[in-house]
């Protein structure tokens, strides 16, 4: 039965204020993984990133929340255009990147790549509940969400809204002052209820390509110094490497980019590990969607360069709708 415009609206609040549209919208995903630091700057989004195309390249299906709101830089790193379409007001499409990663960010349909988000908490905590609410992901294996730094509302609103969090990874540098405020992290992580599944220190180490020594810039052995004092697994050390940085601007993990690289060879060990680790868990197969035209598509205005020429197309609405009808695998 065709859905009416208004019966569509009515649907959208129904769904909003439904109890539980989170769990029902990540329920075809197996292992929910936040990322989180006690201070910005340590290479976490990074991290996030290359941590998820590892996981990809082992043949998991990967997707990443980026719930930075101030610094939303998961599409940059993942070479998402600005102009990814998300299909939807209320039902969001992941954009999928070129290596078969799924990703959301604010930042894809914020205005401009220099318009701050100023929000106060509770619009912030907000809006993340509704992203999570509102994304399609589809089915998973692994949801990585990068988290802002530090213990305010963005992670707090994460730890606690998302259903059945598989645990958190803490990402540090070598600094004293790293390892000091990541302590807090991970104790708030404790405090909220969140497993740790481990600790990950960036920036390590630096091996001269020329002679081979290594000199620990930032200090040695810190973050698995941290990992012993609070009793959580020591996941792996990331060293410093300016092909790191490369591949960040350049929008394509390193992993990917420089695959033969110690960073790369890292980050798999990293993943591995990682999914080695984690108990085996089974969900339910995502079904079958297929898109169906915007129940007010005669009601909006189309491109003249979409549909069939003519402009009247309406599986290209540009209004804000994406609809589906689910068909279970046969």
């Amino acid at each position: 039965m065709e859905l009416t415009q208004q019966a569509f609206h009515e649907q959208q609040r129904q769904m909003l204020a439904k109890e539980g549209a989170i769990v029902e919208a990540l329920k075809y995903v197996k292992y929910k993984i936040a990322i989180l630091s006690g201070k910005g700057g340590v290479g976490k989004t990074a991290t996030t990133v290359n941590l998820a195309a590892a996981l990809r390249n082992a043949g998991h299906r990967v997707g990443v929340f980026d719930a930075d709101l101030h610094g939303p830089s998961v599409p940059k790193m993942l070479g998402v255009k600005k102009e990814a379409k998300l299909n939807g007001g209320f039902w969001l499409d992941p954009v999928t990147t070129e290596s078969g990663i799924k990703a959301l960010s604010v930042a894809l349909f914020w205005p401009g790549d220099m318009t701050p988000v100023m929000w106060r908490g509770q619009a912030k905590s907000r809006t993340i509940r509704q992203l999570l609410s509102a994304a399609k992901w589809g089915g998973l294996d692994f949801l990585l969400v990068d988290l802002p730094p530090g213990t305010g509302d963005e992670p707090i609103a994460i730890l606690k809204s998302i259903p059945d969090l598989d645990g958190v990874i803490i990402v540090t540098t070598p600094q004293e002052v790293s390892t000091l405020v990541c302590s807090k992290a991970i104790n708030a992580a404790l405090t909220l209820g969140a497993t740790v599944l481990g600790l990950v220190e960036n920036m390590s180490h630096y091996t001269c390509r020329c002679c081979g020594d290594v000199v620990n810039l930032f200090g040695q052995d810190k973050g698995q110094g941290l990992a012993r004092m609070m009793e959580i697994p020591f996941l792996g050390s990331i060293p410093i490497d300016p092909l790191f940085s490369e591949a960040a601007d350049a929008g394509v993990p390193i992993v990917n980019l420089h695959p033969e690289s110690i960073t790369a060879r890292a980050f798999t060990e990293i993943a591995a590990n990682l999914a080695r680790d984690l108990p085996q868990k089974e969900v339910a197969e995502a079904p079958v969607e297929e898109s169906k035209p915007c129940p007010g598509a005669g009601h909006h205005h189309h491109h003249p360069d979409q549909g069939d020429g003519n402009g009247g197309d309406a599986a290209q609405c540009t209004h804000a709708h994406h609809h589906r009808h689910h068909h279970k695998h046969a």
